[in-house]
């Protein structure tokens, strides 16, 4: 989610389909690619740390996710790793600390 609540429009889950949570991380070495890549996540995720972004997204939704990432980097220097993981139910999803949207996780402190 993003600040304020709002989800990234994005990753909308009402398109159909299934939905699996996806993190997005990346190593930009130009500081201008990478504003345009973050910009990009910060519309279908939200962050979780300075180069990793997590969202639920469905199959149409991480398509149009890595068509708008690919033209934001040079390939011969950047690298974006885009991975679609089980569990597809948002109670699965376990986080340890802090910093982390509420809403979308069960937190569990140890």
């Amino acid at each position: 989610m993003r600040a304020g609540g709002a989800a990234p429009s994005g990753g909308d889950r009402s398109r159909g389909g299934a939905v699996e949570f996806t993190i997005v991380c990346f190593d930009i070495a130009d500081d201008r690619r990478r504003r345009r890549v973050v910009r990009v996540l910060e519309a279908f995720a939200w962050r979780a740390q300075e180069s990793v972004f997590e969202a639920w997204l469905d199959a149409r939704a991480r398509r149009r996710l890595l068509s708008l990432l690919a033209a934001c980097i040079d390939a011969s220097e950047d690298r974006i790793a885009l991975y679609a993981l089980a569990p597809t139910d948002h109670a699965d999803v376990v986080s340890l600390g802090r910093g982390l949207p509420v809403d979308d996780f069960r937190h569990a402190l140890s």
